[in-house]
């Protein structure tokens, strides 16, 4: 099973650049770091980084790795930031995809009943192609898309329309 620990680690120290710059910034030691990504490079059967001159490189793994693991703590600081906000009765996002082609009166017509909601609601809005927002429809960085025509039958997302 994954250590969510060792892999905030990982992360750590590769959006920092090194161990050393890591540690300085999370207060731990340089050995605590290592011997975490060490363990952490051993319970997954992978290499995440390799050394280049005195410094450390991702290696192809370790780069995808950096991909899930920054999705995971984006996800996990909308979780927080969803939690304070609904604790300090703010607005709730709803993230609403706007195909390109679909024109703007239309889409604010659209949206018009979840302005009146009696839970505060902010929108955010992002217009794009279809295929791109149906893309991140499916990894849930949009709550629901708006287009002008049905999914298309040869993407896997997984959704509805109406």
């Amino acid at each position: 099973m994954l250590n969510f620990k060792q892999l905030h680690h990982f992360w750590s120290v590769a959006r920092a650049g090194g161990i050393v710059r890591a540690a300085e910034r999370s207060g731990l030691a340089p050995q605590t770091l290592s011997g975490q990504i060490t363990v952490l490079e051993a319970n997954l059967g992978v290499t995440l980084f390799r050394r280049r001159g005195r410094g450390l490189a991702l290696t192809e793994t370790g780069q995808m790795v950096l991909d899930y693991a920054d999705e995971i703590f984006r996800i996990g600081s909308e979780l927080e930031e969803a939690l304070l906000n609904r604790a300090a009765g703010r607005a709730i996002p709803f993230r609403v995809g706007i195909a390109d082609v679909v024109p703007k009166a239309i889409a604010w017509l659209l949206l018009a009943p979840s302005m009146a909601l009696p839970e505060a609601v902010r929108i955010v809005c992002r217009e794009d192609k279809i295929v791109r927002l149906l893309g991140e429809l499916a990894i849930h960085k949009l709550d629901v898309v708006l287009a002008d025509s049905p999914m298309p039958a040869n993407t896997d997302v997984r959704g509805y329309n109406h």
